[in-house]
């Protein structure tokens, strides 16, 4: 008998990178994510249909990641990419061919490349998009929204900020799925109450939700643990495997700590494996991943070449682990509450395949595994919410995120705080444009959609975390800077349309080819909300 449910939840986002830059940061971001996390994904699940077993997983595709999936230009990027891989591979072969070792992982890289530029046009046709389609019109997958372009909501200081990035993704969505996303992965999972500021209501970030449609989110395990219970509706009281209800309607769900910590932890998670790949170390001339991550014992330069075999030997054992480790937290529950609970377990997309390339081949496990044990059940968040949201408690719930410390810092610090104040201040100018343009004309228009492109890409929450992270921070340094000079450029000229030296058709045609997401956009949601 079923004792409850695994909600995998995977969170795919890739910021707008098309002609910003290629490697280390830039398009290679989107390149390597297809090629290691999106089409071998799109693969697997395939395969798992053909043997008739259901996935039941809710997958978040950005709006700004599906822009690019469907862009042509970044569709033939990959495909230069990829032949590029290929011919590095068998270059390692002929390099190799008096070190056996060596020659065979890269035998098996060039397989590898292969199998995926094949399925990319033997199975999607380039529409990986379409593939994800398929698979939710399937009964696979349930696919759902995320901000426009992962914009940190709650620090946006207008109404009009966070109704255009949820309205934008609804619009995406639609277009791409033929779908009204049912639910939303709040960007950073950054939730704010309703509260005054300087005496005047601001909504609270569901009642927005609701307002476009949307019916659950998630936060992190303390943003339901820390709640307040309004309304119980049952025994239950805080407990992050059963869902929420808000006072607006929408429904809430938090992240399971100990399924996600199996993953994440970087002592106790799995991708921290002596047999499986590590990421970090490359070959000086191809740049492919010849080791494994070794054991801790050895220095960190001592790496061992990397085993295929061995890694999927390793996959054997942590999969059935983790299933039953599941089973195991719903016996407690069920046994404790008599009634069904779910395993919420949210996770970036792309670490399974890229950061942790065997990832992907571990959920293949785990999915064929759960098909075969009664105990426990895949679920998609929204069938969950269908048979058990008249069950669900209402709760007020505080600020939080998902990131170090749980709140706000990660993005608004004393290091790079100064990035809120041009982003507010852009969002004000842009809805006093609107306000004073109210029947523009085609060119007009044309400019209007292009600041409200550069507006959301200055949103980004990727630029204030890789400040905060180091990871890539004169890039983001710079990226943030570039959307904001060409907001300004723009805004300038809408300003004063009588004046037409402000912006000559060659600029506008240069910044349209750069930043050119979201092609239907409508700058009406933009405008200033009372």
């Amino acid at each position: 008998m079923s004792l409850g449910y695994f909600g995998l939840v995977l969170h795919g986002h890739i910021p707008w990178c098309k002609k910003s830059g290629i490697w280390p940061a830039g398009e290679e971001w989107l390149m390597e994510a297809m090629n290691e996390t999106y089409i071998p994904m799109l693969n697997i699940l395939r395969e798992l249909k053909e043997d008739n077993i259901k996935t039941a997983i809710t997958i978040n595709i950005t709006p700004i990641l599906a822009e690019q999936l469907a862009d042509e230009y970044m569709q033939q990027r990959f495909s230069e990419y990829m032949e590029n891989l290929i011919s590095r591979a068998k270059s390692d072969i002929n390099r190799f061919k008096n070190h056996p070792e060596r020659r065979r992982i890269a035998e098996f890289y060039l397989k590898n490349f292969e199998h995926i530029l094949d399925t990319f046009y033997q199975n999607y046709y380039r529409d990986i998009l379409g593939g994800f389609r398929w698979l939710q019109d399937e009964g696979m997958i349930e696919l759902i929204t995320c901000g426009a372009t992962h914009g940190f909501l709650p620090l946006f200081e207008s109404d009009s900020g966070i109704f255009s990035q949820i309205q934008v993704a609804v619009d995406t969505h639609k277009k791409y799925f033929q779908r009204e996303p049912r639910g939303i992965w709040l960007p950073e999972c950054a939730y704010r109450p309703k509260e005054e500021d300087y005496g005047k209501i601001r909504e609270s970030i569901d009642y927005w939700l609701n307002n476009s449609g949307i019916e659950y989110f998630f936060v992190d395990s303390h943003g339901i643990l820390d709640a307040e219970i309004l309304e119980q509706k049952n025994n239950i009281g805080l407990n992050t495997n059963f869902g929420y209800n808000l006072e607006t309607g929408v429904s809430v769900f938090g992240r399971n700590k100990k399924s996600c910590r199996q993953v994440w932890d970087a002592k106790i998670g799995y991708p921290g494996n002596e047999f499986y790949r590590e990421f970090h170390k490359k070959d000086q001339e191809s740049g492919l991943n010849y080791w494994r991550i070794t054991s801790k014992e050895l220095g960190k330069e001592e790496k061992q070449f990397y085993n295929s075999e061995k890694a999927e030997e390793t996959v054997e054992s942590h999969a059935p682990h983790f299933v039953s480790s599941i089973i195991e937290e719903l016996s407690k529950f069920t046994n404790n509450f008599k009634t069904k609970g779910i395993i919420v377990s949210p996770y970036d997309f792309e670490l399974y395949g890229h950061w942790w390339m065997e990832g992907i081949l571990w959920l293949k496990r785990v999915f064929e595994l759960i098909n075969q044990h009664v105990e426990v059940e895949m679920i998609t968040i929204y069938d969950y919410l269908s048979n058990y949201k008249d069950n669900f408690s209402v709760i007020k719930m505080s600020e939080s995120s998902w990131g170090e410390g749980g709140h706000f810092q990660v993005w608004k610090n004393p290091e790079h705080g100064w990035i809120w104040p041009y982003i507010n201040g852009s969002i004000k100018e842009f809805e006093n444009v609107l306000e004073n343009n109210l029947n523009p004309n085609s060119w007009e228009e044309r400019i209007l959609k292009q600041i409200a492109r550069e507006l959301l890409l200055m949103e980004g929450s990727d630029w204030p975390f890789l400040l905060y992270t180091r990871q890539a921070k004169e890039y983001a340094n710079q990226r943030f800077h570039h959307h904001h000079q060409r907001f300004n450029k723009l805004i300038w000229a809408a300003k004063d349309f009588n004046d037409k030296k402000r912006l000559s058709l060659e600029t506008l045609d240069k910044i349209e080819s750069i930043d050119s997401c979201f092609q239907n956009i409508n700058f009406d949601y933009f405008k200033k909300i009372n």
